[in-house]
């Protein structure tokens, strides 16, 4: 089958299971033919796999991410390797990034710990334009695979450190927490993309998605940590407020929107 053909093709099969079949046939395409996709009007291919693209295009059909079939994701302004153990970043997450950031640069920090490091998008992104050594830890250990991988490929392993063990069993003393952790109402019915394929340890925390959230505010209080920046749910600015509260947490506790005016994460700091 012809490239133009194949195409069409796979635009047609798509345009009642995806909201941009154009795009995502040219994805699937190009990660067939091993090639970027803005490659693709360059190449005079004849005999593209018909059999290997029907495989991909029905696994798109089924609402399986794109991002796990073709086992690439962007983030900030990288792409990383991702595959169903760990959670696919999202671009709101590229907030958490900035204001991490905000504060390495204001206060001098130099160690980081991030507890959850999935993919490893964060901990990378962080690294990439900072000095600060990281260490991480998460309770997946195909999570570890995929975010040691992506840490090897862009030559980090002597900054970022991995632990497969649970929150923060496995650190020492640092300057700066950031996570983003499972904070999903597990009553809370998801999109058959996220719920049929991501990992639910990384989606969901018991207590209406907010037990591992009170258990960050913990930790900051009995560790004295003095900045953390951390992501929420849209909707859990008013408990994680009164929690902090409840628990005489002192510091500024400042929380931030994403892009779509939603409250996305917070700030703490004590200075």
């Amino acid at each position: 089958m012809m490239l133009k053909k194949a195409l069409l093709w796979a635009q047609k099969e798509l345009r009642d299971s995806v909201d941009r079949p154009r795009l995502e046939a040219e994805i699937l395409l190009a990660h067939l033919l091993g090639c970027r996709r803005e490659a693709l009007v360059l190449k005079e291919i004849e005999d593209i796999d018909f059999e290997s693209l029907k495989v991909l295009v029905e696994r798109r059909k089924n609402h399986e991410p794109i991002e796990y079939i073709t086992n690439n994701v962007s983030f900030y302004d990288f792409e990383l390797f991702i595959d169903k153990g760990a959670l696919i970043p999202r671009p709101e997450s590229e907030i958490l990034v900035e204001k991490a950031l905000e504060l390495i640069k204001k206060y001098s920090l130099t160690k980081v710990v991030e507890i959850g490091i999935g993919s490893g998008a964060l901990s990378i992104a962080i690294a990439r334009h900072s000095n600060v050594t990281i260490e991480a830890s998460d309770i997946s250990s195909d999570a570890i695979e995929i975010a040691s991988q992506n840490i090897k490929s862009f030559n980090l392993q002597e900054r970022i450190q991995v632990f497969n063990c649970s929150m923060f069993d496995c650190f020492g003393s640092f300057d700066l927490l950031i996570s983003n952790p499972p904070y999903i109402d597990p009553e809370f019915k998801l999109e058959k993309n996220v719920a049929d394929y991501e990992p639910h340890t990384a989606l969901f925390a018991p207590n209406r998605g907010l037990e591992l959230l009170f258990k960050i505010l913990d930790e900051i209080k009995q560790r004295d940590i003095k900045f953390a920046v951390c992501e929420m749910g849209y909707d859990q600015k008013e408990p994680l407020s009164n929690y902090a509260k409840e628990i005489g947490l002192s510091g500024d506790l400042e929380f931030y929107k994403d892009l779509a005016g939603h409250d996305r994460g917070f700030v703490y700091r004590r200075i």
